[in-house]
């Protein structure tokens, strides 16, 4: 859990902003992989929901605690990345993979990543349940609209060679 976690905060999670951009562009194309870093740098508004809301983490007090962390709790940074950057990455497999069978198998693991990174948060001991869902759902919104982008950019651009 605690490599999960890892992986996916701090200066690791620029890392693999810039290797998702790489390999997007790569298999997909500019715009997309664009679209990845730009998805990275939304979930810094996380930073001051943190702020306004002003939400502990959970105290050794309440919980068992495994990592410390500082500052606070919702919304759940990690959980507001995933659905950002690993829900767009789902949405672009959706979208471009052909075979069916390996899009679902991409669709599930990356599902189920989402999922372990904000169990792995409530597990360690520095988020509660409700700190993750908020991350999620936050992160929902920011991932709607970068995917509404995706499609009207898209269909302009289609409109334009017609």
């Amino acid at each position: 859990m605690n490599c999960v976690s890892f992986i996916f905060g701090g200066w690791s999670s620029v890392l693999v902003v810039v290797i998702i951009g790489i390999l997007v562009w790569w298999r997909i194309g500019r715009l997309e992989a664009i679209m990845i870093p730009v998805g990275g740098l939304l979930t810094l508004v996380n930073i001051p929901l943190k702020l306004v809301v002003s939400r502990p983490r959970p105290s050794a007090d309440l919980v068992h605690i495994l990592s410390q962390e500082q500052g606070n709790g919702f919304p759940g940074g990690h959980a507001f990345f995933a659905i950002v950057i690993l829900g767009l990455l789902a949405y672009f497999a959706f979208i471009n993979l052909k075979n069916r069978v390996l899009r679902m198998v991409v669709l599930a693991g990356l599902i189920a990543l989402i999922l372990l990174i904000g169990t792995s948060r409530v597990y360690l001991g520095v988020h509660w349940p409700s700190d993750v869902i908020g991350g999620y759902l936050i992160g929902g919104v920011f991932l709607t609209a970068l995917i509404w982008f995706h499609q009207t950019y898209k269909a302009r651009l289609t409109n334009r060679r017609l």
